[in-house]
């Protein structure tokens, strides 16, 4: 059963919203699976920058900590402050975690670099704060809900944030950009497979995207002998299927929130990771749509704009529709599961892996892959 636990991960937010790493989980507890992968995969460089935080693995410590990189951070609870000295040791940094059943704080806790507050939605994160005062630690808030509960926990002195706030669409949700519409018009002539005639124009009217595109063909992965001069050489390079691709993720940097970066990195990994899932699952025709399906799927909180609304605004083809509106059809359980390793552990997670005839193992091997692709082209 433990062989079966899946990755999750969430990444931290600075108070300007720019990433500053990842904080790990195991979707069962007790199974030292997940952190073994994540471990074997940073001795093999495969790692996003900022930090790691192990997370709820201290049901798994002794086994773990041999293996652990140095400069990764260790999430200990107060019945684990024996091990905050091992940890040093080792060259582990220590977070200590604190929530509403905490008792009180261990004096070993003092030396731990960060602080993590896990408050509760009704008493907040003051009666943490209080509790953590003779912590010198920088402060890391988790499960920040609502930009209510981020503003409460900057006011007590939080430096960094996990949670799933900043992918809320607001209620004033607005209308796409000029620039936007551009490129969603360019996406649906791509998929139409439209006459690069109809194409070079809209290219054209965007000095931006139009610099953006002579830019990326011309850099050196793709090892051209030739400098690429007109738009209708570069479409033809490129061909459909990778411009709608770059497309897909011009249009994931189109965001101005504060957490645009954030956004960016996770759409990028989401698309690459459905790819992934896909091909193990026999997909292999269908990995741009995969791709596409996975950065599509980011951007209502990208763009502040409800899904609904944007599939209006773009012919799609069915498949990749009913998976962007509802999770259902052929793209929709790869989807799911996608989207279930971004959230903390619960009963259903590993149904879905297991409905794609997937093991745990299987899926965390591409989600790690995933990240560091995505490290490499936001980086």
């Amino acid at each position: 059963m433990t062989a079966d636990a899946l990755l999750l991960r969430r990444p931290l937010l600075s108070t300007d919203g720019a990433f500053r790493g990842y904080r790990f989980k195991s979707s069962l507890n007790g199974s030292v699976q997940p952190f073994r992968q994540l471990a074997a995969a940073q001795a093999a460089g495969l790692r996003a920058h900022g930090l790691c935080i192990v997370a709820d693995a201290e049901t798994v410590l002794d086994e773990l900590l041999p293996e652990v990189a140095a400069g990764a951070v260790i999430s200990l609870d107060t019945s684990h402050a024996s091990a905050v000295a091992e940890c040093r040791t080792r060259g582990l940094i220590v977070c200590v975690r604190l929530d509403e059943n905490t008792p009180a704080v261990p004096a070993e806790f003092t030396a731990a670099a960060y602080v993590w507050l896990e408050g509760s939605r009704d008493a907040g994160l003051r009666p943490l704060a209080k509790l953590a005062q003779r912590l010198p630690g920088r402060r890391i808030a988790g499960s920040i809900g609502d930009r209510g509960q981020f503003a409460d926990a900057k006011e007590n002195g939080a430096i960094l944030f996990e949670g799933d706030w900043y992918e809320r669409v607001q209620s004033s949700a607005r209308a796409v950009t000029p620039a936007q519409a551009t490129v969603l018009e360019l996406i649906q002539l791509v998929g139409e497979e439209a006459p690069i005639g109809r194409i070079e124009p809209l290219l054209k009217r965007d000095a931006t995207l139009s610099f953006r595109l002579l830019r990326y063909i011309n850099s050196a992965g793709f090892g051209l002998s030739c400098e690429i001069q007109s738009f209708k050489h570069a479409v033809s390079i490129l061909g459909y299927q990778n411009l709608a691709r770059w497309l897909s993720l011009v249009l994931a940097t189109a965001g101005s929130t504060p957490a645009a970066q954030v956004l960016l990195r996770e759409a990028a990994t989401r698309g690459r990771l459905m790819e992934l899932l896909g091909e193990a699952c026999g997909s292999t025709n269908d990995r741009d749509n995969l791709f596409i399906v996975g950065v599509f799927s980011m951007l209502p909180a990208i763009l502040q704009v409800p899904m609904t609304d944007l599939v209006e605004q773009i012919h799609l083809p069915d498949a990749i529709t009913d998976a962007l509106v509802d999770r259902s059809g052929l793209y929709g359980p790869i989807l799911r599961l996608a989207e279930q390793l971004e959230r903390d552990a619960l009963p259903t997670q590993h149904h879905f892996a297991a409905d794609l005839q997937l093991s745990g193992a299987q899926v965390n091997r591409f989600h790690l892959q995933a990240m560091a692709w995505a490290e490499q082209i936001t980086a």
